[in-house]
């Protein structure tokens, strides 16, 4: 600026715009920090909607005046209104924390006027130059007034007024003819346009907001009630400066003593908060943590079960932190007799932990779940030394292990008020082998869930983050779990599967990794009733309707945080057609990813920490593996050629089977492929055999009904990133080869039935009498007395079916309301079902099967040895016919039906030994749904189901736009709609 002034002879201004309160703090450091040494002219903005700006005021006040004092250039303050309140709203309400601006439109006025009588106190107008921006007529009478009453000729130089091109104009035609007056145009290239639109948006919220001032403008007569209301709001706003209170809303401090809202006895759930790094107290605290991990002792570390396993012949595993190579700790891993006496001392229960009642189970979670929130510096830091999370990362893993502990015993909680007859028992000991991505949350989740239902559990950590996973096994354990229901079994898998998953005292086990691993342990044990999410290769489909600034920066967010080591990373980026042409999206696309900084963890301007583990020989094939039409917009590399920090890369071309397009690679590695149209987009995506993660970019509501109703995955995001999932808000799990087991997802009601007895045998109120019911009933006349108990109890599954399936199954559900954006659950059935019928199947049973598909509507086949095989297939046959079922049935060997089983979605077979059935579905990655029909359809029909989670951002910069119209306003200050 300086040089321009020197070279054009004309004076050069910087002026320095503010924008969401998240940068207020960073604005304001950096603009003083950047002028302090030149005398140029200079200034910056500040929005009277947020309380803390006057004190930010005084701040800037006293720079400036130390600047003239030194003979250099005031700075210029702009007082705004605010312009960025739909954001603010959205945000806090997205992230749970306090609306940092002030909720009414008053108190905003009486801080812009608060404001004013600052600079206009004794001489400080001597020291600073205003701009006023404002179009409210009587705000504007009123600055003019009150700087011409003081007589003196610097502060009227001192003061200007600003006012923008198009919205006022007869005012500020009169007013430049009575003072200083700045009119802004906004100016914007046709390439750039897209960065209008924001602009836009907020002149057209400006103008039709009830409270603000320009919607009354243009009808606006001097006298009419109109103009005496506008009047009093001002003189209003005058008042309440004595009252006004200017202290931040934002006051979430992780030094002080921390609490949180519990869900026990009986409370709501509510989703933790992850900490605000922007607050200034925050940041001090995790400075603390650093300091405390940095001087951490180095930990010797044996397995946990009702006491140490201390055994001088277990083998040490040597922890090292990714980045300076310091030993963290020792990690003596289990062998083959510490497995087995930690399956012995959990088969005991020696605590007796199965007997307490659920209600006592809540309360040992909640204070579990209060240790976390205590001891979240320590899980973060620990994670930060063991695998290179960042601090932000692991922060968001704590809140969500929280929302698990206190989540689930609710759930479970809930379950029995809505199913009174309903009895829910432990079904014993299960294994959780857990991941390195996510070190503190899933393994609290998957922990929470068995333990809520009174379960004890074996707990393997990753051999990766098998330190963190002892720190949160201690918050566990401190909370009163006891140790003999929550055993610490570090140990190779192999071990596992050899010596713990094959004992038939396992009633099953929850894993987070890989699909091969998901195999292997069904192979170890083949009627496992395993529960696993196996990864997936998650894409981001990006139209030529998107907003495509908006699409990088969650692509880039999608791809690269946590250095792409997300089960739910987007690591496909499929543009359609224009977009993939589109130069400058390609790089905008780059210029961002290549902002972004790799490097240790504690390092807090590293936006992206470390790898969890050096590249494996996948990573290594797709790096040196690369097409003749494929090409590296940013090569693969390392920082200091250091094996677990890679930058993250991009690389152009990859063709629909190309290792890269089917491979789960776990890096920061980003292939974009080319689509015709969003039909092609969508096939590509689907053709990956995965189906967790998948998002959509498009501003087009129409494209969102079509992908919607094509993509195969679990989770689905419109106009945000793939990662991110949060408990009951979006519940998490995939489908297809992104799950194996039944698919039931974290952070849902559904979860933790999979680890409890369900058992009833009374009818209850949960019922809703329909043709099959009916068509039932119309048997018991029919003289069949020897069938009559197993008919009643099939009547009423056929009540109870049909009320579920209308109240859940056919239902989709917004459980947390947040602004601007739609989070809906919802179930999809699946697409045949096979019944392999055996001798000691009841009426009831059958039938059971039968009616819960002809009431989802779901194609079954049945399968059965002969007609002799069950003495009660000949009437259960007489009761298809009179349910117009056309369900075949096929007579054949188990052996010829186990040939067939990828034929269906989901298998039913009531019998859970081992036998060739369970055998042929194992190798298949299958498992068998053999538990009998439950009298409850809230239960029976999850088999029947596959859950979905759809989370859509419809808001524009906040804006609502026609959503506003569709139901009215909140009103509250988190929110304008709920």
């Amino acid at each position: 600026a300086l040089e321009e002034e020197k070279k054009q002879g004309m004076p050069k201004f910087i002026n320095l715009d503010m924008e969401e309160f998240r940068d207020l703090e960073l604005t304001v450091e950096s603009f003083m920090e950047s002028i302090a040494k030149f005398d140029l002219n200079a200034g910056i903005v500040l929005q009277a909607y947020i309380p803390d700006s006057y004190e930010y005021l005084k701040k800037l006040h006293a720079f400036s005046k130390e600047r003239v004092l030194k003979g250099l250039k005031p700075i210029k303050i702009r007082f705004v209104k605010g312009a960025n309140m739909e954001s603010e709203e959205t945000i806090a309400s997205v992230k749970d924390w306090a609306l940092p601006t002030f909720s009414n439109k008053q108190d905003t006025d009486s801080n812009y006027n608060k404001m004013l009588d600052f600079v206009l106190e004794g001489d400080n107008y001597k020291y600073i130059h205003i701009g006023a921006a404002s179009h409210n007529i009587f705000e504007i009478a009123y600055v003019y007034t009150r700087i011409h009453a003081i007589n003196d000729p610097i502060v009227l130089e001192h003061f200007s007024f600003e006012m923008l091109e198009g919205m006022s104009l007869q005012a500020s035609q009169e007013l430049k003819e009575m003072h200083k007056l700045i009119l802004y145009a906004p100016v914007c290239d046709k390439a750039h346009f897209n960065n209008a639109i924001a602009y836009l948006v907020r002149r057209l919220d400006e103008n039709t907001s009830s409270d603000n001032f320009m919607k009354a403008f243009f009808n606006l007569k001097v006298g009419t009630s109109e103009w005496k209301d506008q009047e009093q709001r001002f003189l209003n706003s005058l008042k309440g400066i004595a009252t006004l209170n200017n202290a931040t809303h934002r006051t979430q401090d992780r030094n002080a003593k921390q609490s949180g809202h519990t869900t026990y006895p009986n409370h709501p759930f509510k989703n933790e908060s992850d900490t605000d790094f922007i607050l200034k107290a925050n940041r001090e605290w995790a400075k603390k943590v650093r300091e405390k991990m940095h001087n951490a002792p180095i930990l010797e570390l044996y397995p946990e079960m009702d006491g140490r396993f201390e055994d001088p012949n277990l083998t040490p595993l040597e922890v090292f932190d990714r980045i300076h190579h310091k030993k963290i700790a020792s990690v003596h891993l289990a062998d083959k007799e510490a497995i087995l006496k930690a399956l012995e001392v959990a088969k005991s229960d020696k605590s007796r932990f199965s007997q307490k009642s659920f209600t006592e189970i809540h309360a040992l979670m909640s204070q579990a779940a209060q240790l976390f929130r205590e001891r979240r510096g320590d899980l973060v830091g620990i994670s930060a030394l063991e695998v290179g999370k960042t601090f932000a990362e692991t922060d968001a893993e704590v809140s969500e292990a929280i929302d698990f502990l206190e989540f689930y015993p609710y759930s479970l909680r809930v379950l029995q008020e809505q199913n009174k007859k309903t009895k829910f028992t432990p079904k014993g000991v299960g294994v959780v082998i857990a991941p390195w991505n996510f070190p503190v949350g899933i393994s609290v989740g998957t922990i929470a869930a068995p333990l809520a239902a009174g379960n004890r559990v074996i707990y393997k950590p990753s051999s990766l983050s098998s330190v963190t996973g002892y720190k949160l096994c201690e918050c566990f354990w401190d909370a009163g779990v006891p140790r003999d229901a929550l055993i610490y079994l570090p140990s190779k898998g192999s071990d596992i599967s050899e010596h713990l998953l094959k004992d038939e005292s396992i009633q099953f086990a929850i894993l987070t990794g890989g699909e091969d691993t998901a195999y292997k342990m069904l192979k170890a044990n083949p009627t496992l009733a395993l529960s696993a999410e196996t990864g997936g290769k998650n894409a981001t489909i990006v139209s030529k309707m998107a907003d495509r600034d908006q699409a990088i920066k969650n692509v880039i967010h999608s791809a690269f945080s946590n250095s792409g080591q997300k089960c739910s990373a987007t690591s496909l980026l499929v543009l359609e057609k224009e977009v993939y042409e589109d130069e400058n999206f390609k790089k905008t696309l780059i210029d961002a990813t290549l902002s972004l900084s790799v490097g240790d963890p504690f390092d807090f301007k590293n936006k992206i920490g470390a790898l969890a583990d050096k590249p494996n020989e996948k990573v290594i094939k797709a790096i040196d593996e690369l097409k003749s039409y494929e090409n590296y917009e940013i090569p693969v590399s390392f920082v200091n050629d250091n094996p677990y920090l890679m930058k993250p890369s991009i690389k152009y071309g990859t063709k629909k089977g190309d290792f890269t397009h089917q491979t789960e690679l776990f890096t920061p590695i980003l292939s974009v492929m080319e689509a015709k149209d969003l039909d092609e987009a969508i096939e590509i995506v689907n053709s990956t055999g995965y189906g967790l993660t998948s998002a959509l970019e498009s501003l087009d509501e129409r494209e969102w009904e079509y992908y919607l109703k094509r993509i195969e995955a679990g989770n689905i995001y419109i106009n945000k990133p793939t990662t991110g999932a949060i408990v009951l808000r979006q519940p998490f799990g995939g489908v297809k080869k992104s799950a194996v087991g039944f698919g039931r997802k974290v952070g849902i009601f559904n979860y933790i039935t999979q680890f409890v007895g369900i058992h009833q045998e009374e009818e209850d109120e949960n019922a809703l009498k329909n043709p099959l019911s009916e068509a039932l009933e119309g048997l018991t006349q029919k003289g069949y007395d020897e069938h009559t108990h197993e008919l009643k109890r099939a009547i009423f599954m056929a009540k109870s079916y049909a009320y579920h399936y209308k109240h859940e199954f056919s239902q989709t559900k917004d459980y947390v309301k947040i602004r601007g954006e739609d989070n809906l659950f919802s179930y999809t059935k699946v697409k045949s079902v096979g019944y392999r019928i055996t001798e000691k199947d009841t009426l009831s049973d059958m039938l059971g099967v039968a009616l819960a598909c002809l009431i989802s509507q779901i194609p079954l086949t049945l399968s059965i040895e002969n007609e002799r095989a069950n003495k009660d297939l000949t009437f259960f046959l007489e009761c298809l016919k009179a349910l117009q079922a056309n369900a075949p049935i096929v007579y054949e060997s188990l052996q010829k039906f186990s040939e067939k089983l990828n034929a269906f979605n989901r298998v039913r077979y009531l019998k859970s030994g081992l036998d060739l059935l369970h055998e042929q579905a194992s190798t298949l990655g299958m498992v068998l749904a053999t538990a009998k029909p439950c009298l409850n359809g809230r239960f029976e029909l999850l088999y029947y189901h596959l859950e979905r989670s759809v989370s859509i951002s419809y808001h524009r910069y906040g804006n609502l736009g026609s959503r506003v119209l569709r139901r009215p306003p909140c009103h509250k200050s988190c929110c304008a709609e709920k």
